[in-house]
């Protein structure tokens, strides 16, 4: 059972800024201009991705009742909004973006996030409580420890040291909430939840249009890079292994449907992502043509 009194304790304690680290140290140089223009696309995902969870963790903490589990959402608000901006003045450390620039989004990660500044706290937190610790599994499991392993700039290890820190608390959490949502209500309750979220317009877009495409984009980016895709896949297996050793988590409807998706990409069978991607991209032509 996990101590949300000491895990909040945790979370206030070891909070650090981004003016901590000395963005203009020596090592810049390790990374070529070449090496640069393939991270790009890379760190553009990640700074949105931290970016969106930066929203919904907001969202998750202005829907809960309790002071405690409220007030580590907002400290994990905190933290995504830090990693973004860590991950974005890397960017400027190499080149990628100006001093005061963002990256672009692609057209997925613009309508979720648009779409999720709207209408997050619509959604149940007990829907997303089986979304987030899937994500964050393969940005904890996968990307940060490519970057890591990848780019020889002792400042970008510096930065990661402290993001690390801070997911492993996320997930801690993460776990810790989606258990919670198994056990303490009942599969009808979840499921009714699941359905109020997602009835919604805005919510089917924000899936269909923005989250599920934007994950099967990453993983284009992240094969034109060369990642091997193994570490990736062991994380999204972890998240099948929650429900394999957790009733409580097996029995999530929101959970069983995140399953069974993370299921079929890990088996290869990546068309309804892929599908989705080509859609985004004919929508996002008809969106951007003028008006005669």
């Amino acid at each position: 059972m996990l101590d949300l009194g000491r895990l909040l304790e945790k979370c206030q304690r070891l909070q650090w800024s981004t003016d901590d680290v000395d963005w203009d140290a020596p090592g810049a140089d390790r990374v070529s201009p070449a090496q640069a223009h393939d991270l790009a696309s890379f760190m553009a995902d990640l700074y949105w991705i931290e970016s969106i969870a930066a929203v919904v963790f907001d969202a998750m903490a202005q829907r809960e009742s309790d002071p405690t589990r409220r007030a580590i959402f907002e400290s994990f608000r905190a933290d995504e909004a830090r990693h973004a901006e860590a991950e974005r003045r890397l960017m400027v450390r190499w080149g990628i973006l100006g001093r005061h620039e963002r990256p672009v989004p692609n057209p997925n990660v613009r309508r979720l996030i648009s779409t999720l500044e709207r209408s997050a706290t619509k959604v149940h937190p007990s829907v997303f409580s089986a979304i987030v610790p899937m994500t964050e599994l393969v940005l904890d499991g996968a990307l940060v420890k490519y970057l890591v392993n990848a780019v020889d700039d002792p400042i970008c290890h510096r930065a990661f040291e402290g993001i690390n820190a801070d997911e492993a608390r996320h997930l801690a959490m993460d776990f810790h909430m989606l258990e919670y949502y198994g056990r303490e209500q009942t599969r009808a309750e979840n499921a009714i939840d699941l359905i109020r979220s997602f009835v919604r317009p805005s919510g089917l877009y924000a899936m269909f249009f923005g989250y599920m495409p934007m994950l099967a984009r990453s993983r284009v980016n992240l094969e034109r890079m060369g990642l091997d895709l193994d570490e990736a896949a062991k994380a999204m297996r972890r998240y099948v292994e929650l429900g394999e050793r957790n009733p409580d988590i097996a029995r999530h409807p929101t959970y069983a449907l995140m399953r069974a998706y993370v299921d079929n990409v890990t088996q290869g069978r990546t068309g309804l992502g892929d599908m989705l991607v080509r859609v985004s991209d004919v929508l996002e032509r008809f969106s951007s043509r003028p008006a005669a």
